[in-house]
């Protein structure tokens, strides 16, 4: 049912701070925004990959997934479900929708406040990104979402979403929703909501560069640079204003037609380099 991850839109308690974070260090591209509160970036293709908005709460409350849909029908059909399992649905209004930009909208909160919104027809650009700075990304990769019900919520994405698990890691999830081996991955935690947003580097090098660069400009890194053992990617994640989590991957293996696999949750699972993460979510200690 889902067609592609589209954007993600983060609640921040310092607009501006977390939009310097997002153009000098992520290196995303800056999109006009006419939209009081509202600061825009591109990865790719997309219109837009991130959108901040400033909430007086920060600390990423009312954090908004935006997945893509064929058309209006199959967003009903989400929406039928949606609902059948006692989900309460919105509609989105024309204002929400142009703020957004896409043709139609209708969203859904989840435990814990993250916002599933999906989305028909979103814009997208007709000029090449363009980075503030040579990161060497390539797009919007993918997300990670910590959870206190995972089993709920993986089948959520699977049999409400169209997702199909391609391995499991402890009583997490790796989740592909396209060609690649996973978009989303679920992973158990103390609390529910968006862990990290991640885009794909061009290769090792632009991912063992980032490790530096953020050394020199004193950014935490959380997590890698390693590989993982699931799906062969490279990753390194780094922490951003608010506690949200960002990070670089690249060389990700293809979503292949076998059974998924399952991953002992140890730290060895998540990085097959050893590196040893701070975060819990991946096997680390803070």
């Amino acid at each position: 049912m889902i067609e592609k991850l589209s954007y993600v839109r983060l609640g921040v308690a310092d607009l501006a701070r977390s939009a310097e974070f997002a153009e000098r260090i992520v290196g995303l591209e800056p999109v006009a925004a006419t939209e009081e509160g509202l600061a825009l970036f591109r990865s790719d293709f997309r219109d837009h990959a991130l959108a901040l908005v400033q909430r007086a709460g920060g600390d990423g409350e009312g954090a908004s997934l935006g997945l893509e849909l064929r058309d209006e029908a199959a967003m009903a059909a989400v929406v039928e479900r949606l609902v059948a399992r006692g989900h309460k649905v919105w509609r989105g209004s024309a204002g929400d929708c142009a703020e957004r930009r896409c043709r139609e909208m209708a969203g859904v909160r989840l435990r814990g406040g993250l916002a599933l919104e999906l989305v028909v027809r979103p814009l997208s650009s007709g000029w090449r990104y363009h980075g503030p700075r040579d990161a060497g990304i390539c797009g919007f990769a993918g997300v990670v979402i910590a959870s206190t019900e995972v089993e709920a919520d993986i089948a959520l994405w699977c049999e409400v979403l169209g997702a199909q698990v391609t391995d499991y890691i402890g009583e997490g999830a790796y989740l592909a929703i396209d060609g690649a081996h996973h978009r989303v991955t679920i992973l158990p935690s103390g609390r529910d909501g968006l862990l990290e947003m991640q885009f794909e580097v061009e290769g090792m090098d632009q991912v063992m560069q980032a490790g530096y660069f953020m050394q020199a400009h004193q950014v935490p890194v959380v997590a890698g640079p390693g590989r993982r053992p699931a799906s062969g990617e490279l990753f390194i994640g780094f922490r951003g204003p608010d506690e949200m989590l960002f990070g670089y991957v690249a060389e990700g293996a293809a979503r292949e037609d076998r059974l998924a696999r399952q991953f002992a949750q140890a730290p060895g699972s998540f990085c097959a380099w050893g590196s040893r993460s701070s975060v819990p979510e991946y096997g680390g200690e803070p």
